[in-house]
């Protein structure tokens, strides 16, 4: 089963800085969550997300696992080289009830981090073999990422921004769940909206939800 966990906010404690790291730094970039590093040594795209305070570095040689109890992250992501070590680091995580993954050992992790075609940050595709086989699940990414790329239109971008917009407006308007849920779908087939979103004027479209949310109120 695929789930999209909602990270915004929490703190993910990432732990290697080689190319793994690196990999899952890039996955939790999109993710809107604080992002800790812990590291004796990291590679030189790392190094500059530093620099640009994208994410935040601990350097550290790994002695044990104790480190983790200093912090109160939400998720850690194992990365290293040593395998008994991102095993222990895991059961850490465990211990003090994070989600935890290991990238070299699927069997103890709580998750398996699908490939994932990212569309202007917007629609996220994964493809997941479970943790079987990582390598097919990158090919067949690969072999995806060209049709939904044709697929989904720059329209369908606009619309999900607009889409956005009009639920978090209507929360505070409309009082009743199928009530909000007719009014995404008239916002989502309104002609008006259709002709501004082809135009590529997502400003007015967004003035047309809160005309259209002035008439049901």
């Amino acid at each position: 089963m695929i789930v999209d966990l909602n990270l915004k906010g929490n703190l993910v404690v990432v732990v290697g800085g080689g190319n793994e790291g690196l990999k899952k730094v890039n996955a939790l970039l999109t993710q809107d969550c604080k992002i800790l590093l812990v590291s004796d040594s990291i590679n030189r795209q790392i190094e500059s997300y530093i620099k640009k305070k994208k994410i935040a570095f601990k350097k550290m040689k790994l002695k044990d696992v104790n480190f983790l109890t200093k912090y109160k992250p939400f998720m850690v992501l194992a990365t290293t080289d040593d395998r008994k070590l991102n095993r222990k680091i895991v059961e850490q995580a465990k211990k003090m009830r994070c989600y935890a993954y290991a990238a070299d050992d699927p069997e103890v992790s709580d998750f398996a981090f699908g490939s994932v075609i990212n569309i202007q940050d917007t629609v996220q595709v994964a493809v997941s073999t479970g943790g079987k086989s990582p390598a097919m699940a990158r090919k067949l990414r690969m072999q995806a990422e060209k049709v939904f790329k044709k697929l989904i239109k720059k329209e369908d971008i606009y619309q999900i921004k607009l889409q956005d917009f009009a639920r978090r407006e209507a929360k505070s308007k409309i009082a009743t769940f199928p009530e909000r849920k007719k009014f995404l779908y008239g916002v989502m087939n309104d002609n008006h909206v259709k002709q501004l979103i082809e135009d590529g004027n997502l400003k007015k479209a967004q003035k047309r939800v809160i005309e259209m949310l002035g008439d049901m109120t």
